[in-house]
């Protein structure tokens, strides 16, 4: 992991601060090097305890140097014991955690990504899609395209997990939240269908469009039969039948032919 090879690095560089400083940093520097300790051995725990005495002992020796490097550990150790804490299902606390780490380092794409997880796990799915994207924001500023790319991932399934949980209007709002920042053929797909299922013709065939426009060549029978339902719901005769007819897999297929049949026969 690359974060304990830049933490041993700062380890060795801290030693070094302890041997020339001055007799007054001792406090900071050792309580400092034992949160490191404790961190590199995957104590997230005493580690974030301890890093967070060696920042307050830093500030109050003025030692800055110490108190850059602690603030940089604390927010690694706020997100590894965070995460930890979302495993207890302990959720105020992993909350507490990635907020307390924001504030030490800002620019830290992982921990707005444990807050986007917090925040989603208390049912916040709005403000977890927009923190998943700022998360993704700060990987992309960082040089990190695929890191930012699934954490976009993530932020779609938040969608997707709602209208499987059958939680329609909340699918709608976190969908919409998404959409505002980056368009997606899946999540429209998804948006299309809690539309459809609380009986919103127009906006549910909006969407579905949509959809199938953006998946171009990559769109799948199941968009189609979506397409057609939906399309067909709202009296779009010529479009339903458009839709069944670019059918060809073997899931769809047979109910295709019936809905064609049953379309053309009208």
């Amino acid at each position: 992991m690359k974060d304990w090879k830049k933490w041993a690095f700062l380890f060795i560089v801290t030693i070094s601060v302890a041997f020339t400083g001055q007799a007054q940093d001792a406090t900071a520097t050792t309580l400092y090097n034992e949160g490191l300790a404790s961190l590199k051995s995957k104590d997230f725990e005493a580690g974030y305890d301890k890093t967070k005495a060696a920042l307050a002992a830093a500030e109050t020796e003025e030692n800055e140097k110490i108190a850059k490097l602690a603030k940089k550990n604390l927010a690694k150790a706020a997100y590894y014991l965070g995460q930890q804490k979302l495993k207890e299902k302990a959720v105020e606390e992993a909350m507490s955690l990635f907020d307390e780490g924001i504030e030490a380092n800002p620019d830290y794409p992982a921990l707005y990504k444990g807050k986007a997880q917090a925040l989603n796990a208390k049912g916040q799915s709005v403000d977890a899609i927009k923190t998943y994207f700022k998360s993704a924001e700060l990987s992309e500023k960082a040089g990190k395209s695929e890191a930012a790319a699934k954490t976009i991932k993530k932020a779609g399934s938040v969608v997707s997990k709602l209208y499987s949980g059958k939680k329609y209007a909340k699918a709608i709002d976190a969908g919409k939240a998404f959409l505002e920042v980056k368009d997606s053929h899946k999540v429209h797909y998804y948006v299309a269908k809690s539309f459809e299922k609380q009986k919103d013709k127009a906006n549910a065939l909006t969407h579905i469009n949509k959809a199938v426009e953006l998946a171009g060549a990559e769109a799948s029978d199941k968009y189609y039969w979506a397409q057609g339902n939906i399309a067909e719901k709202a009296g779009k005769k010529a479009d339903a039948l458009a839709a069944y007819k670019k059918i060809t897999e073997a899931k769809y297929k047979e109910n295709a032919a019936f809905k064609i049949k049953e379309l053309e026969g009208e």
